[in-house]
């Protein structure tokens, strides 16, 4: 029999080290998304928390919620826009989800293959017989049904983690931009913006307005809107819903 003496490489131990270390991020990461899809599934009970609703009456509402804010006199209504770090996703836009929709609802005709405007062009090239027919013809991705292949998944590029590095939200500073919903009076006659606009105000301006939709909204005089915003529509708070009021 012979004496030698098998050892184990030191580096084996640093490799099963290792390994154990990923397993713990891996978990780590696990449980971490687990309580952020928690907190979507709360937020999501709390409809408000999404959806502002703008009839044209100058009153907000939010669903889910008896009560409404109007501005009046000089005063304008502003729904905050969702603070930022920084350290945002740059997929999800720190937004956790990755919603999509079927071409045909982003393009405008909502279960159908073909547009108003590409009928249009079919009815001069082809003849009313041929427009005709196409213009119910069912979109192929969703036949007909958006709902079908409507997706809201966590963010695969962050986890559902949102962004790199996780703050609270108490521990971000309000943001200084914010969507108009509402406007007095004399702030429609004097100001150069309208409701729907997103603005640009100091850090001081207005006020917070407490609510139990737990909603992020500040009053101020017309003239604290400092500058017009275009293009930034990633960053708004809330889903904003267009009703009529008949």
């Amino acid at each position: 029999m012979s004496d030698k003496i098998f050892s184990i490489p030191e580096s084996a131990g640093l490799k099963t080290t290792s390994v154990s270390r990923a397993a713990e991020v891996m978990e780590m990461m696990d449980r971490e998304r687990k309580r952020l899809e928690a907190e979507d599934a709360a937020d999501a009970e709390l409809k408000s928390s999404q959806e502002v609703k703008l009839d044209g009456s100058n009153k907000v509402s939010m669903p889910g919620f008896a009560y409404s804010f109007e501005a009046l006199g000089e005063r304008i209504l502003v729904s905050l826009d969702i603070p930022l770090s920084g350290y945002e996703c740059k997929v999800c836009k720190g937004k956790k989800r990755i919603k999509y929709e079927c071409e045909c609802v982003t393009a405008g005709h909502i279960g159908l293959k073909y547009s108003l405007e590409q009928i249009a062009e079919l009815r001069g090239t082809l003849g009313d017989s041929v427009a005709a027919s196409r213009k119910v013809m069912p979109c192929p991705e969703c036949g007909g049904d958006p709902a079908s292949v409507r997706r809201n998944d966590i963010c695969t590029e962050c986890n559902g983690m949102g962004g790199v590095l996780w703050i609270p939200r108490k521990d971000k500073e309000l943001p200084c931009t914010g969507v108009v919903v509402s406007m007095g009076s004399i702030a429609r006659e004097k100001a150069s913006f309208k409701v729907g606009d997103r603005i640009l105000f100091s850090q001081h301006a207005g006020s917070m307005i407490p609510n139990k939709a737990g909603l992020p909204f500040k009053y101020m005089d017309w003239y604290a809107g400092a500058i017009k915003i275009e293009g930034a529509d990633e960053i708004s708070a809330f889903d904003f819903i267009l009703s009529s009021t008949e």
